[in-house]
């Protein structure tokens, strides 16, 4: 157990058992980029649920975060929420997508 992280999170009621050798390894990359240590513990744990609920390894998604700017790191984590979110939540839009009218009462979710 010494060699593991747990990421217990009660708002999505998960509990994830991870390496603590990558969780440092993704966290450092998080840290060192946003200078935040909320912010980089809130996209380490976040990176860690896609990679488990995506089923690719973490360390395959981190590269997609590789050379960006702070922009483009926050639309690639909004990217991959909004992949494996509830689909009536939309991470980074500011706009609120507006159904067509007749479209929206059709709608069974």
């Amino acid at each position: 157990m010494a060699n593991q992280v747990n990421i217990l999170n009660n708002f999505y009621k998960s509990n994830l058992t991870i390496d603590a050798a990558t969780y440092d390894i993704v966290y450092s990359f998080f840290a060192e980029r946003t200078s935040d240590k909320k912010i980089a513990n809130t996209f380490t744990e976040n990176l860690f649920r896609v990679a488990s609920q995506s089923g690719v390894d973490v360390m395959e998604l981190l590269e997609a975060f590789e050379g960006t700017d702070k922009l483009k790191m926050s639309l690639t984590m909004a990217y991959y929420l909004n992949t494996y979110s509830d689909k009536t939540v939309l991470y980074g839009v500011s706009v609120e997508v507006q159904a067509n009218q007749f479209v929206t009462r059709n709608i069974i979710r």
